[in-house]
C-alpha cells in the first residue's frame, strides 16, 4: 500500500496549474499560489474572477478590494479606467459610495466597484449597463412590493466558501500514474496506491472509499464509491459537496426565499426567474434530515421496552393462572410426596398452555417494536419463563444490529443527499452570481429613484461635449439647487465652446460645479443614471480631474506639473480636462502665461474640451490666440452676515464678479468720508 503524498508538491505541476492565472495583468506567481491555497483550486480561483466576485478576492489577506477590481477588469477586458487622474477616481469612487447604501448584499456592494468609466472602445459595455440599469428601473417603480421582499432575502447573500481541508475517505487507485493524474484530490482525501495482490477486499473495513480502476466489488458497500480516473473530483469526493452546501447555507436559504418573491411578465422579471431556475432539489437538501432516526430511537429505546415487556408478560402470567386449580387424591398426594419432580411436571401442565401463550405475546410485542428495523426474534429469547426474562446475548445483538444499520443508513443517507448536492452545486454557484449581479443592478435603481435619475443620452461621434440640466450634486450632504451647464458642440440648447473658463466668487460654487460636470461625465462614462432631469454627453477615451492645488509649488514640482499637463494636451487621444484653479501652480503673472499657451494647445486639438475654474481668467485670455469663452458664477452681493447671494447657475460668457470686489463695495456703502473714498479708489483699480 502506497500513500500518495509527495507528488502535489510536483513544481513541473505548480507552473502548468498557474499558466492561466499568471497571464492576467496584476497576477504574479506568487499572488497566484495564495489565491488557490486559499480559495481551493485554480478552477475555482477563476470562477470567481470570471464572476466578477470583488468579495471573495478581497477577502484574501494583502488584496485590497480596488486590486481585486483591477484584477477582475483585466480579465475581462475593461481593466482600464478612464478616470486618468487621482482626482477624478477619487470622485467616482465616491459617487459607487453613495450607491452603494441601496444595494442590499455585501457581495453586491463591492461589485458595484466593477462598474469603473470606460471610453468609447467599450461601447457594446457601456450599452450593455444601461439597459440593465433601464430594466431594473423599470422593475423597482412597477414592484415595489416584491422590491421589499427582494432586500429581506438578498441580505443573507454571501461570497461563496469553498471547502478547504481533509475528508475522511480514502481513495483508491490501481497505480501511481493514476495517482499523479489525481493529484488534486490529496488536498481533500488520502490517495491510496494498493498493492499488486490487493483486492477491494483489503480496504473492507474502511467506511467511505472510492475505488478507481479495474476490480471494484459487484455491489458497493455502503459509503463506497467507483470513478473513473477522469471524474471530477466531486464525484471521488461526494462529501464536498456537503461541505460546500453547509459553507454556503445562508445563501441557499436566501435563494429558496428569492424564488417565492411574486414577479410580473417584465425583462428583469424573466431575469430573475432564469437566475434561480432548476434549483428545486435546494429546499430538501437544506433540511436537516437524518434518514436513521427511527432506527436510533428504536436503538435508544431498546432497554427500556424490554423491560416493560418483561414485566406485561409476567402480569399476562400470574392473570392468566390465577383461576387454575389441581386435586389430589391420598396417594398421589404420597407419590409426589416423595418424587418433587413428578409434581412440578404436574404443575408444569396445568400452567404451560398460559405461560407460553404469555410468553409468544412477548416475543410478538418485541416484534412489533423492531418492526421498522426487520430484525428476527429468535423463538428461544427468553432467559427463564416466570419470573420473564430475556436472553442477554439476544437483546445485546438486537442492540448490535441497530447500530450497524444507523451507521448504514448515515452513511447511505450522507451519499445520497451528497450526489443531489454535486448535481447542483455548478447551478448554485451560477444562480448566486447572477442573484449579486441582480441585486447590483437593483440596487442602483434605488439609488436612481432616490436622487431622481436618469440615463443620460449617449453620443459616440462628436467632439467632447456635455450638456445637463436639473442637474442635483449628490455629494454636497444639502438639498442640491439644481444646475444647468454645458459646454462642447452639442447642438443647442447647450452653449458652444470647448475651451471655457469658469469665473466666479469664492465659495460662489465653481468647485461644486467642476465635480458635478466630472460626476456627469464619469457616471456616464459607466453606464450608470445621472441625478438630473436631462443630459446629453459625448463619448471620450479620457476623463481628467485637477484639484484645486494649495499654495505656490517648489521648481521641482512645477517642472513636474508641467511635464504632465504638456502629456494630456499634446494627447490625440479624446478627453475631457477639467481643472480647479491651476493657476497655483505658480506666481500669478507667470501663471496666466502658462495656462493661455496649454490652452491654446488644448484649442488646436478638436478633440479635446477644457473646462478650468480660474480668478485670472481675463489674464489668461489677453494672453491666448486661441479664443476661450467665459463663463461666470455670479453673486448679486452680500447679505447681512457678509454670506454670499450666488445665483448658482452659470452665465455663459459672462466674467463674474470677484468676492474682494463685492466686499469693497458694500465697505464702500457702510462707510463715509474719507474711508469711503478709499475704498472707492480701490475699486476703480480692480
Amino acid at each position: 500500500m502506497f500513500y500518495f503524498t509527495d507528488v502535489i508538491k510536483n513544481p513541473t505541476f505548480s507552473i502548468v496549474l498557474m499558466n492561466v492565472l499568471i497571464t492576467i495583468p496584476g497576477v504574479g506567481e506568487s499572488l497566484s499560489r495564495k489565491l488557490i491555497s486559499e480559495l481551493g483550486d485554480e478552477e475555482e480561483v477563476l470562477r470567481i474572477i470570471r464572476n466578477k466576485d470583488v468579495a471573495s478576492l478581497a477577502k484574501i489577506d494583502g488584496l485590497s478590494t480596488n486590486r481585486a477590481i483591477r484584477i477582475i477588469n483585466e480579465f475581462g477586458g475593461n481593466g482600464k479606467s478612464i478616470a486618468q487622474t487621482t482626482d477624478a477616481q477619487k470622485l467616482h469612487d465616491r459617487l459607487i459610495s453613495d450607491i452603494e447604501g441601496h444595494v442590499s448584499s455585501a457581495p453586491g456592494k463591492k461589485r458595484l466597484g466593477v462598474l469603473q468609466p470606460v471610453g468609447i472602445e467599450s461601447i457594446s459595455e457601456i450599452e450593455f449597463r444601461r439597459k440593465m440599469v433601464s430594466e431594473a428601473m423599470s422593475f423597482v417603480a412597477a414592484a415595489p412590493s416584491s422590491v421589499i421582499e427582494w432586500d429581506k432575502g438578498s441580505k443573507g447573500i454571501r461570497s461563496l466558501k469553498s471547502y478547504v481541508g481533509k475528508i475522511d475517505r480514502v481513495i483508491v487507485v490501481p497505480d501511481s500514474a493514476s495517482a499523479q493524474e489525481i493529484k488534486n484530490t490529496e488536498k481533500f482525501a488520502r490517495v491510496v496506491v494498493r498493492g499488486v495482490n490487493e483486492t477491494w477486499k483489503d480496504y473492507q473495513g474502511l467506511p467511505r472509499v472510492t475505488w478507481i480502476g479495474p476490480y471494484p466489488p459487484d455491489q458497493l458497500p455502503a459509503g463506497w464509491v467507483f470513478c473513473k480516473i477522469g471524474d471530477d473530483f466531486r464525484s471521488m469526493i461526494p462529501e464536498i459537496s456537503l461541505q460546500w452546501i453547509e459553507n454556503n447555507r445562508s445563501s441557499l436559504e436566501s435563494l429558496v426565499h428569492l424564488s417565492s418573491i411574486p414577479l410580473g411578465l417584465d425583462p428583469f422579471s424573466e431575469r430573475i426567474r432564469d437566475a434561480i431556475d432548476g434549483l428545486d432539489s435546494l429546499s430538501w437538501l437544506l433540511k436537516t434530515e437524518n434518514s436513521g432516526a427511527d432506527i436510533e430511537d428504536l436503538r435508544d429505546g431498546l432497554w427500556s421496552e424490554i423491560k416493560a415487556i418483561e414485566g406485561s408478560v409476567n402480569d399476562s402470567i400470574v392473570g392468566s393462572t390465577s383461576q387454575a386449580s389441581l386435586s389430589l387424591d391420598g396417594s398421589e398426594m404420597l407419590a409426589y410426596y416423595s418424587d418433587a419432580n413428578r409434581l412440578q411436571h404436574r404443575l408444569r401442565d396445568v400452567v404451560s398452555d398460559s405461560i407460553s401463550e404469555s410468553l409468544e405475546y412477548g416475543r410478538v410485542r418485541l416484534s412489533k417494536y423492531l418492526e421498522v428495523s426487520d430484525i428476527s426474534i429468535p423463538m428461544n429469547c427468553f432467559e427463564s419463563e416466570y419470573p420473564c426474562s430475556f436472553k442477554k446475548e439476544v437483546i445485546e445483538a438486537i442492540e448490535r444490529d441497530l447500530d450497524r444499520m444507523i451507521s448504514e443508513f448515515e452513511i447511505e443517507g450522507a451519499m445520497t443527499r451528497a450526489n443531489t448536492a454535486s448535481s447542483i452545486i455548478g447551478r448554485a454557484q451560477e444562480s448566486i452570481s447572477r442573484i449579486i449581479d441582480i441585486d447590483m443592478w437593483i440596487g442602483i435603481a434605488k439609488w436612481a429613484r432616490f436622487r431622481k435619475c436618469i440615463l443620460p443620452e449617449i453620443e459616440s461621434d462628436v467632439e467632447p461635449s456635455c450638456y445637463f440640466s436639473g442637474f442635483r450634486n449628490p455629494l454636497l450632504g444639502v438639498d442640491p439647487i439644481p444646475v444647468r451647464y454645458g459646454f462642447g458642440t452639442l447642438p443647442e440648447p447647450c452653449p458652444k465652446g470647448s475651451i471655457v473658463l469658469l469665473t466666479g466668487a469664492n465659495s460662489g460654487g465653481k468647485t461644486s460645479l467642476i465635480e458635478g460636470v466630472s460626476s456627469i461625465l464619469l457616471l456616464s462614462h459607466a453606464g450608470l443614471p445621472v441625478p438630473a432631469d436631462q443630459a446629453v454627453v459625448s463619448l471620450a477615451d479620457e476623463i481628467h480631474l485637477l484639484s484645486k492645488v494649495t499654495g505656490t509649488q517648489s521648481a521641482g514640482a512645477l517642472e513636474r506639473t508641467l511635464i504632465g499637463l504638456s502629456k494630456i494636451v499634446s494627447s490625440n487621444k479624446k478627453k475631457f480636462i477639467l481643472a480647479d484653479e491651476l493657476e497655483a501652480i505658480t506666481e500669478p503673472e507667470a501663471a496666466s502665461g502658462i495656462l493661455a499657451g496649454l490652452l491654446d494647445a488644448a484649442a488646436s486639438n478638436s478633440s479635446i474640451s477644457v473646462v478650468m475654474v480660474t480668478h485670472i481668467g481675463a489674464s489668461i485670455c489677453k494672453k491666448m490666440t486661441a479664443e476661450a469663452r467665459i463663463d461666470g458664477i455670479e453673486a448679486r452681493g452680500l447679505d447681512e452676515q457678509m454670506e454670499l447671494i450666488v445665483d448658482r447657475v452659470p452665465r455663459i460668457g459672462v466674467s463674474a464678479r470677484s468676492t474682494p470686489e463685492l466686499i469693497l463695495k458694500r465697505l464702500e456703502a457702510r462707510t463715509s468720508g474719507s474711508e469711503s473714498e478709499l475704498f472707492r479708489s480701490i475699486i476703480e483699480r480692480l
